[in-house]
């Protein structure tokens, strides 16, 4: 994301701190594995709270570009962002949308995510999200503070700077994990892992080998090819796409990484799962 759509989040944050913004509707769902959230957008901001399940989201009317999630993970979205969603594994999603404020005159663009960040505001999403019809102004006043509060709480860990917080009993190497999870379609390099990691890249490499039993490379093409996977058996995508998707060069270079790890090319793999493909639809215009 560029410095001018970060900053004009940022305008919002600091807009949002000096006056509410107004809460619109929440919700809580479960979700299936596979195809739980077609193409779509939304007029209003919108917050996605992944209390529980895993997959990946495409985003932009192209929908060249994803983001992975998983347990504990919120995505905040920009009006008018197409973007739909494929879980790894079945969940709950809680979900809030918020008015963009009239005097806000920037177009917001983009999504921010943010790992493992909410769950202190727990409370806040429970209540934001239990689908009530009918609220005295009163209760809308509460609504509001809350769901501005939960949204400062997003921006705040989305935009704030990188620190080096080891939580309590958290190794590096499962800080490196972390964020290979999250940004497997991404990474170009295991420097910038291990910076995450708050360790040399060698020392990291070492202790992630002794550890784990394989390398940060064989770790890091094992997510790319589980979510391969994910993509062919759940959706018709074709496989350039789905190489784009996993981070991988081209779809030549993906079909011999998957045939050389599991077996046999990419089409034989779909073509041998039983479950049912449900096709994404085209992206409008």
């Amino acid at each position: 994301m560029n410095k001018t759509v970060l900053d004009d989040w940022k305008t919002l944050a600091g807009q949002a701190a000096e006056r509410p913004l107004a809460f619109l509707a929440g919700w809580r769902a479960p979700v299936c594995e596979g195809v739980s959230c077609q193409v779509h957008a939304h007029p209003s901001i919108e917050m996605v709270y992944h209390r529980k399940g895993s997959g990946l989201t495409r985003l932009g009317k192209g929908q060249q570009e994803s983001l992975s999630f998983s347990e504990g993970s919120c995505v905040l979205y920009a009006p008018g962002l197409l973007h739909d969603q494929v879980m790894d594994e079945p969940g709950e999603d809680l979900c809030v949308h918020l008015a963009l404020p009239h005097h806000f005159k920037k177009k917001l663009k983009g999504c921010l995510l943010v790992p493992d960040a909410v769950r202190k505001l727990t409370g806040d999403w429970d209540r934001l999200t239990a689908g009530r019809d009918a609220i005295d102004p009163m209760e809308k006043c509460i609504l509001n503070l809350r769901a501005t509060t939960a949204l400062l709480e997003i921006l705040h860990q989305s935009l704030a700077p990188a620190k080096r917080e080891f939580v309590a009993g958290k190794q590096p190497v499962s800080r490196a994990e972390d964020y290979i999870r999250q940004n497997f379609a991404s990474i170009t390099s295991m420097w910038e892992v291990a910076d995450y990691a708050g360790l040399s890249r060698d020392r990291l490499r070492h202790i992630f080998k002794q550890q784990r039993g394989m390398s940060l490379v064989a770790f890091l093409t094992q997510v790319k090819l589980e979510r391969a996977k994910s993509l062919l058996v759940h959706s018709n995508l074709p496989l350039k796409q789905i190489a784009t998707l996993c981070g991988f060069q081209d779809a030549y270079y993906f079909s011999n990484v998957f045939k050389r790890h599991v077996g046999i090319p990419p089409g034989g793999y779909r073509n041998s799962c039983s479950k049912p493909k449900a096709a994404f639809p085209s992206s409008p215009g």
